[in-house]
């Protein structure tokens, strides 16, 4: 079984604070748009957040807290594999919260676990795929560390291959232009999850 988690910890300086997958774009929150494209992909979700879980209640999905405080996104991957493992999954796949238009074939194009994508000659660690039995070496290199840990450090240690993804289907809301030029890609879109193509 495949679980997802969509990443939603981030603080958001660039963009003034605040949770970035609740920002809009095309008439829905970037958190529906990357629903839309990855449930029918997994057999169940999470978010991986801190604070209030209240503020997600809407879409009905468990909201897992970081175990260790200020370690960075691996601390909510390693939640998610907690999670995972609770669910009898084998596999998680993780997506950030202001990544809207990975593919609808996310998890068949990555393949067998581990696996990252990659695009463009860039790596896009947080987008991947991790046996949930890869949860204790991750744990341990969160337990030893004197700060979050890097996620291309934990795909190395479990030999997570790279898998080339298709030009823009990896683009992130980092900042308010990243915001802009997705807001105007997809303008004119009337449900989550833009068409293929």
């Amino acid at each position: 079984m495949k679980v997802g988690l969509i990443l939603a910890g981030g603080l958001a300086s660039r963009m003034g604070g605040g949770d970035k997958p609740l920002l809009m774009a095309g008439g829905h929150t970037l958190l529906e748009h990357v629903l839309a494209r990855l449930e029918a992909q997994v057999d169940r979700l999470a978010i991986s957040a801190n604070g209030d879980p209240a503020r997600f209640s809407v879409f009905g999905m468990p909201v897992l807290a970081d175990e260790f405080a200020d370690m960075g996104p691996l601390s909510g991957v390693l939640a998610g594999l907690d999670w995972a493992a609770g669910q009898g999954a084998e596999i998680l796949v993780t997506v950030p919260g202001d990544t809207p238009l990975i593919p609808h074939d996310l998890v068949e194009r990555l393949g067998s676990a581990p696996a990252h994508a990659a695009s463009g000659g860039r790596m896009h660690w947080l987008v991947g795929m991790w046996p949930v039995a890869s949860r204790r070496v991750l744990r341990d290199m969160l337990a030893v560390a004197s700060r979050g840990p890097r996620v291309s450090d934990y795909a190395r240690a479990i030999g997570a291959r790279a898998e080339e993804l298709p030009a823009g289907s990896l683009d992130n809301v980092n900042t308010p232009d990243d915001l802009a030029r997705l807001r105007a890609r997809l303008d004119g879109t009337s449900t989550p999850g833009p068409a293929r193509g």
